[in-house]
């Protein structure tokens, strides 16, 4: 795990070792002038920018810079406490999603998404991996060789490239899904990537986290964040019990996808 927690966590995190909860904690992102809304039809995505990647100036003649961060608008506060699990949020703001993933072969992206956001003046954050390397080979697991990241990847369905993939922390699972790529017209062919964040919570146990496989390898049990349409791209909404937590947008896809 990344260094996920500041100190007024600390005291958090031994409630859950001694509870033996597996449950999300504090993860998000968005501006803090964007309001959080509730999106009935699990759909709606966040504003689409009209600036290309990097600096541009847009129709008010202000400069708009594009990175691998963006805002992020949570479905509800319901579904974010939902999400967070061990501690109702307050006055939540300043809500961020960060990509940080690279190509590790064939398509495949690994790396992190990190999500922030502000409560009562402490800033929390949650950085969920896929590593880049590939799954241990022992007899009698399944998988052995894969490359972590395997599922990680861009495909086409309705006609558009879209994206989805897994990421972990040891409280849960969640699918990155990047449900429009937009060209800007510029010259040097700049996009910029809108989506959405699920998340499946792990849940309540006192059984051990495998060492030597992430949650998308496990195949049963309270450790299991698999959903066969992310594995299979027969779809671009994960199912098998991910719920929607919200849309993300305004990231650079040359920032976030290297």
């Amino acid at each position: 795990m990344n260094n996920k927690f500041n100190a007024p966590m600390m005291i958090l995190v031994a409630a859950i070792a001694l509870a033996g909860v597996g449950c999300g904690n504090n993860k998000m992102a968005v501006a803090e002038s964007t309001a959080v809304v509730v999106d009935s039809n699990n759909s709606g995505t966040g504003t689409i920018p009209t600036s290309p990647d990097g600096s541009g100036t847009n129709t008010g003649g202000t400069t708009t810079s594009y990175s691998n961060e963006g805002t992020f608008t949570p479905v509800s506060i319901t579904e974010l406490n939902n999400y967070i699990g061990t501690r109702p949020v307050n006055d939540p703001k300043n809500f961020k999603l960060k990509i940080q993933l690279s190509d590790v072969g064939n398509g495949r992206y690994a790396g992190t998404v990190s999500m922030s956001y502000t409560d009562t003046g402490v800033t929390y954050t949650g950085s969920f991996t896929a590593g880049s390397g590939k799954n241990a080979s022992y007899s009698g697991l399944k998988d052995n060789n894969t490359l972590e990241a395997e599922y990680n990847r861009f495909f086409t369905s309705g006609g558009k490239t879209v994206f989805t993939g897994f990421f972990q922390d040891q409280w849960g699972g969640v699918v990155l899904v990047v449900d429009n790529v937009i060209s800007q017209g510029d010259a040097q062919g700049g996009t910029i990537v809108t989506g959405s964040l699920y998340y499946k919570n792990f849940a309540q146990s006192y059984a051990t986290q495998s060492p030597y496989r992430k949650c998308w390898f496990i195949y049963d049990g309270p450790y299991n964040c698999r959903s066969g349409s992310v594995i299979n791209k027969s779809a671009v909404i994960p199912n098998d019990g991910y719920r929607k937590l919200g849309t993300f947008s305004g990231i650079s896809r040359a920032a976030a996808f290297q």
